[in-house]
């Protein structure tokens, strides 16, 4: 039944109050029709915000231009469902997507007193007339704030005026037309069917409000069961309808971005596997190179060591003879020189000639000199075969202290005076330490990574003026059951955000190629995976750095060797 009828059916017609609640009801679907429509623009844009805070969240790899032709595509899809003109613009008014598409990219000039640049700055909603050569009578729109689910205001949403408005002003007008034709001749004998009346009518629109109020705020399920053939009828089933498309349109946007976030997520995880692959080859060809410098490094001195050992052992061995040889040699010309004091004038010459006594007091002494140097070469020897273990992949019972010594000689060129720094001093203090099962060769690696470090840390901070005396401790003791070696120096130190990363493979400060990054981190997985043992740097800025190893001197049974494992070596 119609309004109009519900009114000729009164019995007594309509009073003063009926004209009061006629032009009330119809005030109310005033307002009911402009909160409807700018409540529907909110929620358009409301969507699109949610749309483009997914974007932002969820798919920072995707371009610029892919996210405006996705956010273009989703106007064009409410533009289709809604039947009504869409456009959005960012903060400089920049049109990004229009159901025009030309007017992309353009800026909008067609608001004259600037409503959507001040509903961009403080958020409220405006409604303005827009007049174009297509609509020379001008058309009526509104603009809402284009927010994130942050709160971050991005742009403005401009759609068209719903047409709700519309029909609601007319079915307004139309109400106030018939309340005061037919209050005009009721008597006031109609009150009470009047009151009746006007409560029959507000009920649904105030139920019809609250739903709004509940859509608003994001109650996409929320529907008006009134089933009148009345104007608030079709209004209520015009408002399930907007509900109707509304979830769905969300449902469907929800169930996109589950998918995409699904794709996305693969994606990851495949590119996570493939970088990881990428850094695991990296690492290994790494370590090949550095097994294949120092497995060289091993057999060339070896070969030198063996090559020098032979004659030096020749050298060294003959010479105990000659001094024999010669103390006996000097002793007969003693005795020569006691019983015959008075030689004949020949050799008294010849004795001035080669100043006898000065060769009787100084051959002694070159050939202790020349047993000191054949000794001193055959120590160094000694240590080149020491350090020559670096290709051994057997555990078994080594001497760390002779590993820290070779590993010393094979450095000694660089630790002696250059001509930009003074000699780098070594103090070893050894303490007493029983030789422990370990890899040998390996050991004299991890020796030869951290000393060379200490050396260029030590060049380094002189060349910056901070260190005029660099300084190289090593020391050794028993803690327990482990064997401890501390590798100090005197440079600068090293920063506390560095020193967690010291250990991580292709990690250096060093400058583009003077580096790998693989040095301590080769020393880390030899001290800890193939020894039990323990790593750690102990620095502060301006102090110098420490490293300190710690192995096991009752090492456990440990699993055999592999191809893998003697890669790190």
């Amino acid at each position: 039944m119609k309004i109009s009828q519900k009114l000729i059916s009164g019995i007594l017609g309509m009073a003063t109050i009926s004209v009061i609640v006629g032009v009330i009801s119809t005030h109310q679907q005033l307002k009911m029709a402009k909160y409807l429509a700018q409540q529907e623009a909110e929620e358009v844009a409301g969507l699109l915000g949610y749309f483009v805070s997914h974007e932002l969240e969820n798919h920072e790899m995707r371009s610029r231009e892919k996210m405006l032709a996705h956010l273009q595509n989703h106007v064009e899809s409410l533009h289709k469902q809604r039947q009504r003109d869409l456009e959005i613009v960012d903060r400089h008014k920049i049109i990004l997507a229009d159901v025009v598409a030309e007017d992309i990219g353009t800026r909008l000039d067609r608001d004259r007193n600037n409503e959507v640049g001040k509903t961009i700055l403080d958020g409220i909603p405006r409604t303005y007339v827009e007049s174009s050569p297509e609509y020379p009578n001008g058309i009526q729109l509104i603009a809402v704030a284009f927010k994130t689910n942050n709160g971050e205001t991005i742009g403005a949403v401009i759609l068209e005026y719903t047409p709700l408005y519309k029909a609601a002003l007319a079915t307004a007008q139309k109400n106030i037309i018939v309340t005061l034709f037919i209050s005009v001749g009721c008597s006031v004998f109609a009150l009470t069917a009047g009151y009746l009346l006007s409560k029959s009518i507000s009920k649904p629109i105030k139920q019809l409000q609250q739903a709004v109020v509940n859509l608003a705020e994001g109650k996409l399920d929320t529907r008006v069961n009134i089933r009148s053939q009345d104007e608030i009828g079709e209004l209520a089933t015009s408002f399930n309808k907007m509900a109707d498309d509304l979830q769905y349109s969300r449902e469907k946007l929800i169930n996109a971005n589950e998918q995409l976030r699904d794709e996305i997520t693969e994606r990851q995880e495949a590119e996570a596997e493939l970088q990881q692959a990428l850094k695991d080859l990296q690492k290994t060809q790494i370590q090949l190179i550095q097994s294949e410098k120092m497995s060289s490094l091993g057999q060339l001195v070896a070969g030198v060591a063996h090559e020098i050992n032979n004659p030096v052992n020749f050298i060294y061995g003959n010479l105990e003879y000659a001094d024999d040889y010669t103390q006996q040699m000097l002793l007969l010309i003693k005795l020569y020189q006691k019983h015959y004091p008075y030689p004949e004038p020949e050799i008294q010459n010849a004795n001035q000639l080669n100043e006898i006594e000065y060769l009787i007091e100084d051959l002694p002494k070159m050939l202790t000199s020349m047993k000191m140097g054949a000794k001193r070469i055959r120590e160094i020897v000694l240590s080149l075969r020491i350090f020559s273990r670096l290709d051994e992949a057997e555990f078994k019972t080594a001497d760390l202290h002779e590993g820290i010594d070779s590993t010393l000689l094979i450095l000694q060129h660089r630790l002696k005076a250059q001509s930009n720094r003074p000699q780098i001093e070594v103090v070893k203090e050894y303490g007493k330490m029983p030789k422990i099962q370990c890899f040998a060769g390996q050991m004299n690696q991890v020796f030869m990574n951290l000393l060379a470090n200490a050396i260029d840390a030590l060049e380094e901070c002189f060349q910056k003026e901070l260190c005029p005396n660099p300084l190289i401790r090593i020391s050794s003791e028993q803690v327990n059951e482990n064997a401890v070696i501390r590798i100090t120096d005197n440079g600068s130190g090293i920063p506390k955000e560095i020193q967690s990363r010291l250990f991580d493979p292709f990690f250096t400060t060093k400058a583009v190629g003077k580096g790998t990054g693989m040095g301590l981190s080769i020393s880390y997985q030899i001290i800890t995976e193939k020894h039990g043992g323990s790593l750690e740097c102990i620095s502060s800025p301006g102090q110098g750095a420490e490293f300190v190893i710690a192995i096991p001197i009752r090492a456990g049974k440990l699993a055999q060797s592999s191809i893998s494992d003697r890669i790190i070596g």
